[in-house]
């Protein structure tokens, strides 16, 4: 189960939905977090209107003290858990060029080495079985060098 931060800046990611929030929630508090908007949100249905789910989720996060990260910041998030999930092999570099954008928020050299070699998703389908291997290695490589700098975002 994800801690409340991390939630955050999945959700500001746009990889965790409203619609999932309340069940979240819940296991939020089956782990042992608790807060009055927490318990308001883990007994709301998934077809709650999304303003109302919105809501409650910045009620909760004021109510841990964790502060939702601008896009931005969440963005930045996701390179380096992409990072991470590559080096540990639980992610293919196929898998990150489907969701690394290249308008996507790299502020430090790794971060913006990590894009550049994860490069537009397109371009896999003009490379040789070859290029596609020296693609492949070069992401795990940026991805291991990202994967050992700081996160931007406190866990």
């Amino acid at each position: 189960m994800d801690q409340p931060a991390t939630i955050a800046w999945k959700y500001e990611a746009n990889l965790i939905r409203e619609e999932d929030l309340p069940m979240l929630a819940a296991h939020l508090l089956a782990a042992g977090q608790d807060s009055p908007s927490l318990r308001d949100l883990a007994g709301c249905s998934r077809r709650e209107h999304p303003a109302e789910i919105r809501q409650l989720f910045g009620h909760i996060m004021e109510e841990l003290a964790v502060r939702i990260p601008d896009y931005e910041t969440a963005e930045r998030c996701l390179l380096h858990h992409m990072a991470t999930q590559l080096s540990a092999g639980a992610m293919s570099p196929k898998g990150a060029a489907t969701r690394v954008w290249q308008g996507i928020e790299a502020l430090t050299d790794p971060e913006r080495e990590f894009v550049a070699a994860v490069g537009p998703e397109y371009h896999l389908d003009f490379m040789s079985p070859e290029e596609i291997r020296t693609w492949e290695n070069a992401v795990r490589l940026s991805a291991k060098t990202l994967a050992g700098t700081a996160f931007p975002y406190p866990q």
